[in-house]
Parts: structure tokens; sequence; C-alpha cells
């Protein structure tokens, strides 16, 4: 299979040479293109860490790491700014949505960096957000729409550009159950539809259960994998819940 990420010995230590924490410890880890998978695991485990290293937002102590078979590591601030704007989406739980604009002008942003002609930019954030379900809000600002809605948005600035990859960080955190279906089905529909691959921190198992494979950290460290096959939801759900019982995790519930 074509792999989009490969990221090989990824190390993250904090401190000075007498107080040493290492957040992560030699992770490895491959994302073939059209993958939606999950990264799970107890709190303080490292999976924000090692999402924002692989968004190319924080660098490792040390390890690799390829996107779209461009080693990334090595790269400066300006042409690393442009790998990732041209190669990365991302979907946070806080949104990041500018209230001065509208919600279609928050989509089309970075295609508007990108100086792509309006007719292209106009028919595709058109496309992008009737599969999201958001056509109907495009002219109104953000303070106008539900949690759900904005959360949409987020994910169609994300892949309105077709990046590479999507990278999620707890994007059903802030959510109410529906809308957090909502969003998840979305996800499946991009993956599914659109061969987007996306990489999603979550805590939550209900989330993990949408997911083609979900990876577990423990201490900072890959702890085991589940693949969901030709599981149904609700069996890699209670799949994903034993793992976690075994690590310490949380209680989840099944929607």
């Amino acid at each position: 299979m074509d792999s989009v990420l490969i990221a090989r010995g990824i190390q993250k230590v904090y401190g000075t040479k007498t107080n040493l924490f290492t957040v992560l410890n030699e992770v490895d880890l491959t994302i073939h293109r059209g993958e939606f998978v999950g990264i799970m695991g107890p709190s303080g485990a490292g999976k924000t860490t090692l999402l924002n290293i692989l968004a190319t937002i924080d660098k490792p102590t040390l390890g690799s790491i390829q996107i779209n078979g461009k080693d990334i590591t090595g790269l400066r601030d300006e042409p690393l700014s442009e790998f990732r704007r041209t190669n990365l989406g991302f979907i946070f739980q806080d949104y990041n949505l500018l209230d001065s604009l509208t919600i279609r002008e928050n989509i089309l942003l970075p295609l508007a960096f990108a100086n792509q002609a309006v007719a292209m930019i106009d028919s595709r954030v058109t496309e992008v957000a009737t599969v999201l379900g958001i056509q109907s809000i495009l002219d109104k600002y953000p303070y106008q729409t539900s949690g759900g809605q904005k959360q949409r948005t987020a994910a169609a600035r994300a892949i309105i550009h077709n990046p590479t990859l999507v990278l999620a960080d707890e994007p059903t955190g802030a959510l109410d159950s529906k809308s957090s279906m909502d969003l998840l089905n979305a996800f499946n529909v991009l993956n599914r539809d659109f061969q987007t691959t996306i990489l999603m921190v979550t805590h939550d198992a209900f989330a993990a259960s949408y997911c083609d494979r979900v990876i577990f950290i423990k201490d900072g460290s890959l702890f085991t994998e589940l693949v969901k096959g030709d599981k149904d939801r609700k069996q890699f759900f209670n799949q994903s819940v034993t793992t976690l019982s075994s690590m310490g995790g949380g209680n989840h519930e099944f929607v």
C-alpha cells in the first residue's frame, strides 16, 4: 500500500540533563493513503504530543518523519510552513474559526492563500460544504452557528485544498452526542468518497469505532493496535473499550 506517513524512532524529551522527562519513546508509525486511523490511550500517554510532532507543530528530540515521500524532519521554518500549508489539514477541538469572516470565507482561506482562481474556489467550497451538510449556513458567521456546525466548518477548511493528510485532535471533545455523530459520519464520507487520509487523536472509544484502525499509546510507547476489518462499529467499540480498560482508561458508552 502507498504510505502517506512514515515515522521512525520518534522520541520527545523535555527538561535538562539532571531532570529529563520522556514523553515519547521510540515510536514507529505508518499511515497508508486512504486510511482513517485513531490514536488512543490514557491521559498523559503522549497522544497529543505525537500528533503535534506529526503535524510539524512541534519537533521530535530524535527520529524521522516522511510525509508524502518527503523527509520533513530537517526542514527550516519557511519551507516547513509551505509544506504544512500544501500537504496538511488540521481540525482542533476549539474550531479555530475567525469570527469576523463568514462560514464560506473561513472555509476558503487555504485556497485564497494559495492564490487559486475564484471560480475554482467557489466550486470547491460548494462541493465540500454540501458533503458536510453546511451549505445552508455558508453566509452566516461562526457566532450564528452551533458547535457541530462550527466543527464541520473546520473540517471543510481542513480538506478544501485536498491535503495529503488531515490531523484531528479530539474533534468531538466539545460536541454533544448528535453533533459528534454528524461529524464522524462526515469524516466517513470524506474518507470513503474523497479518499481523505485522516489521523485522529481521541479519548472516546465511540469516536474511534468509526476508524479503520486504532493505535494505542501508553507511557509514551506503542502499546497495541486494533484493526476493524469486517467487524461492525459496535464490535470494534467493545474491543477498543476492553483494550482501554486494560490500560487504565475510563468509561465509555456506545450511542
